[in-house]
């Protein structure tokens, strides 16, 4: 049991490191829709294409779930606002519940 709970003690800053870089990415595609709506970058440069093509597979499922419940009011996606604020809970939250379960074993 006490390797169990060890092993499952290690996963927790995994799962807090993968929070973290997932919240950094939900940032960046946030901050790019709103460059992109201003017309600040041009999306028809390659290397801006590809980076937002790559943000965008990596967070257009999470914000799709959001905007079932909100849709888009013109030019502010106040979904995806409310998928960052979800996303900081749950970083809070899942890693300290996992804590309680490995101490609970």
């Amino acid at each position: 049991m006490a390797v169990l709970q060890q092993f499952l003690l290690s996963l927790i800053p995994v799962v807090v490191i993968a929070f973290d870089l997932y919240i950094k990415v939900v940032f960046a595609a946030i901050v790019l829709s709103w460059l992109e709506a201003f017309g600040i970058i041009n999306s028809y440069n390659k290397i801006v294409r590809v980076i937002s093509d790559v943000i965008h597979s990596l967070t257009d499922w999470y914000f799709g779930f959001f905007r079932r419940f909100i849709p888009p009011a013109g030019m502010v996606d106040v979904s995806s606002l409310l998928a960052l604020l979800v996303l900081y809970f749950a970083a809070g939250f899942i890693p300290r519940m996992l804590y309680v379960l490995v101490q609970s074993l």
